[in-house]
């Protein structure tokens, strides 16, 4: 690389962006972020060698005191949640503070590309409520809570940042601004210039969680008449707002939002109660026991729900197991394949989206050789931001297909097509995932189908998913003449001859259902139960894993058995159904001993003195 000398500017004016080695001890690479009082380089420090986020901060006087109050501030905290402050240094120009550098985005862009579930939306909230709870235990309240200040690592830890305007007890840490913040996030009495005790934290944070989870922020404004006259007439109410998530989170972010600052929770209340809701939320159920005690937390929010392991907690295993090899070699190497597929499991469902598309528009002669392909390619183009369009766009090219096998099929098939899309727009993820159903069946792993639906934070959605999926594979595998291995249904083989040539729609819908008969329905509700009860084994460990795992997988296996039973009285493909079963229970055990060895790790770091907060 090559050092560029500083720029300078005319008339004695400081550079605007410093360049090449400052201070005699940072070498600046690139510019991270531009504000209003700084700018924020990645540099190295030469003195030991590591990557730091360089603050550089003109040596105005105003800014020069800003810059000292948040090296006080940021240097009496401690916590997993906040960027530690490394070093510091000033020139003639320039005050230059570095920190820890945090590869990966703030909040802001992650909810604008939507890359957290609902449920880890809480628990980031959550963990930032925590870091606020720290803080203002040793004096410090932020005043300054917002998404572009938690950063979120691209390994999923989350780090509160810029303590630029923090308050202090201390008596030398005086304020000469009269308003400081952002004006969106600011509490109301933050807005009048009052007194500020941490509560404009916990404002700022329901704040962030309610703006999350509705995507809007009605208190935006352009100035602080124009924010005033909306805390006077705004009552803002997470719990109308989305009456579908845990009422314990809901009702504590109302209360976090009220206008007096007496009535708002500590941090540590609105902590418990989001990391309450997150739990509840991903173990389908929409309120969590008052009984159950809550694991510790961790700054890590998980980069997409992961149904199968938290991908952040395999590297730190290997890092530890890096630590303690002497060769170290396999444990790097693993350690860069575990974050290659941290990066690549955001974008499953593009994955999906292609896969799904040419199973389904290669399944029936239709388009001329290549298109397939060519539509799951655009498809899966537009499944990284709008994968719900992309699904949509999917099922309507399949509509021609029907069309071509018979007529009257188009109707219903619309129909279907717009009812199921309307369904799946809460998790526009997920929408081809019944496409899924037939191929794992053909695969001798059908239960690992209802562990996919299973990984939805919504119980009527995963419901919809396995109803879809057993009916789905019901008719694909009838139909192309494999048969289904779970009911009798020799109807659907000559589905096809009996559609020849229909034209009417309902007389076709009804020669659709008689083919498909009574079982497949039992095999519908049956998946749809599996894949709401999934949860229960998702997110268990220990001898509760082994439990909740062993009656999911027994029950829902000898459900599976007896539906032909019940309708023939002859048993029908044990064999398949068995083989199949023991798909899920081989994944349930790789994901036990994963969850095994994190729990070893935890404890083993909370013995040598580590915080966790997970």
């Amino acid at each position: 690389m090559t050092v560029r000398p500083l720029r300078s500017a005319p008339h004695g004016v400081p550079p605007l962006f410093p360049e090449g080695i400052v201070a005699d001890r940072y070498r600046i690479i690139e510019t991270i972020g531009v504000g209003g009082s700084a700018t924020v380089f990645e540099a190295e420090d030469l003195q030991t060698g590591e990557m730091v986020a360089l603050k550089a901060i003109p040596a105005e006087e105003k800014l020069r005191r800003r810059a000292r109050r948040e090296m006080r501030a940021v240097s009496s905290l401690d916590h997993g949640a906040i960027v530690r402050m490394l070093s510091n240094a000033e020139d003639e120009n320039y005050i230059f503070v570095s920190f820890e550098l945090v590869r990966g985005n703030d909040l802001s862009v992650v909810l604008r590309e939507k890359r957290l579930e609902e449920s880890e939306i809480l628990r980031a909230v959550a963990a930032v409520c925590d870091a606020l709870e720290h803080a203002h235990a040793r004096g410090v309240i932020h005043r300054d809570v917002k998404p572009g200040n938690i950063l979120l690592r691209d390994d999923g830890i989350l780090k509160l940042t810029d303590f630029g305007i923090a308050q202090m007890d201390h008596p030398d840490a005086t304020v000469d601004e009269s308003l400081l913040g952002t004006l969106s996030y600011m509490a109301p009495e933050q807005v009048r210039g009052e007194m500020l005790t941490g509560s404009v934290d916990v404002w700022a944070a329901a704040l962030v969680a309610y703006e999350a989870l509705t995507r809007k922020n009605p208190y935006r404004s352009k100035n602080p008449v124009e924010l005033a006259e909306k805390h006077r007439k705004l009552r803002l109410s997470l719990r109308a707002e989305r009456p579908d998530l845990p009422e314990a989170a809901t009702k504590m972010i109302d209360r976090a939002l009220d206008l007096d600052n007496q009535r708002r929770p500590l941090p540590s209340q609105l902590r418990d109660a989001l990391l309450r809701g997150a739990v509840a939320m991903e173990r389908g159920g929409a309120e969590l026991d008052p009984s159950i005690e809550m694991p510790p937390m961790e700054p890590r929010v998980r980069l997409r729900k992961r149904w199968l392991r938290a991908v952040p907690d395999l590297i730190e295993e290997h890092r530890e197991r890096h630590d303690n090899d002497e060769s170290g070699q396999q444990s790097q190497t693993e350690v860069r394949i575990t974050a290659a597929l941290t990066r690549i499991q955001p974008h499953w469902p593009v994955a999906l989206t292609g896969v799904a598309s040419v199973a389904l528009l290669g399944a029936l002669p239709f388009y001329p050789t290549g298109w397939p392909i060519a539509i799951a390619l655009l498809a899966a183009v537009v499944a990284l931001r709008l994968p719900l369009i992309a699904g949509a766009l999917v099922l309507a090219a399949a509509l021609p297909l029907l069309g071509n096998l018979a007529f009257g099929l188009v109707p219903g098939g619309a129909l279907f097509v717009v009812a199921w899309v309307l369904l799946m727009a809460r998790d526009g993820k997920r929408v081809l995932l019944p496409l899924l159903a037939p191929l794992c069946t053909l695969c001798f792993a059908w239960s690992l189908y209802p562990l996919f639906c299973g990984s939805s934070p919504r119980a009527y959605i995963r419901g919809a998913l396995g109803a879809a999926g057993a009916l789905a594979m019901t008719v694909a595998l009838g139909v192309s003449g494999y048969g289904s291995p779970f009911s009798p249904t020799p109807e659907l083989a000559t589905l096809g001859t009996q559609l020849a040539g229909a034209d009417d729609a309902i007389a076709t819908a009804g020669t659709v259902a008689a083919a498909i008969g009574f079982g497949p329905l039992l095999l519908a509700v049956l998946w749809a139960a599996l894949a709401v009860a999934a949860p229960r084994v998702l997110t268990t460990s220990g001898r509760a894993l082994v439990i909740s795992a062993g009656l999911w997988l027994s029950l829902g296996t000898l459900a599976t058995l007896a539906i032909p039973v019940l309708i023939t009285g002859a048993l029908f493909a044990p064999i398949p159904i068995v083989m199949g079963a023991g798909a899920a229970g081989i994944v349930i055990f790789v994901r036990s001993r994963s969850l095994d060895t994190a729990t070893m790790a935890a404890v083993d770091s909370k013995s040598t003195g580590n915080q966790r907060m997970f």
